[in-house]
């Protein structure tokens, strides 16, 4: 191959490499992030968190149980932040709508790590979700 062409696809390629590395990543915008995930325990409750928002505040963070059965309406939900999983946030009386329990609140600021969401009927079953800076939210 003739040395022009080579030193030139090198260059080429040196310079795409350079604008992958200083483009910023997506995760790094000012937008919303929002993230949804949910237990995967089939013999018991299933439980599922919502989180949207950007950083540590929430917009609206909405707590689902999916299968609470026919003679349960209601049910009070909690969110657990952090290490000890401690309950921090007010509880919310969640209700059923189409066939789910839904509990939501909206404008908090959250911890950073590990947000779980739970209702009083589901026996200890948490939907958990990850809270990081600059980042979409993830299961």
């Amino acid at each position: 191959m003739h040395p022009f062409i080579t030193r030139a696809a090198a260059l080429a390629t040196a310079l795409t490499a350079c604008l992958f590395v200083t483009a910023a990543p997506a995760a790094a915008s000012s937008r919303r992030n929002s993230g949804e995930a949910c237990t995967h325990n089939w013999n018991g409750p299933q439980v599922c968190i919502q989180i949207d928002g950007h950083d540590d505040w929430a917009d609206r963070v909405t707590v689902t149980w999916t299968d609470p059965g026919r003679g349960v309406d209601r049910s009070t939900a909690m969110l657990h932040e952090g290490g000890e999983q401690r309950e921090v946030h007010i509880r919310q009386e969640g209700h059923r709508q189409d066939g789910k329990i839904t509990a939501e609140w909206t404008g908090i600021r959250l911890a950073w790590g590990k947000v779980c969401g739970s209702f009083t009927g589901t026996n200890g079953v948490w939907a958990c979700q990850e809270v990081h800076t600059g980042g979409p939210y993830s299961s």
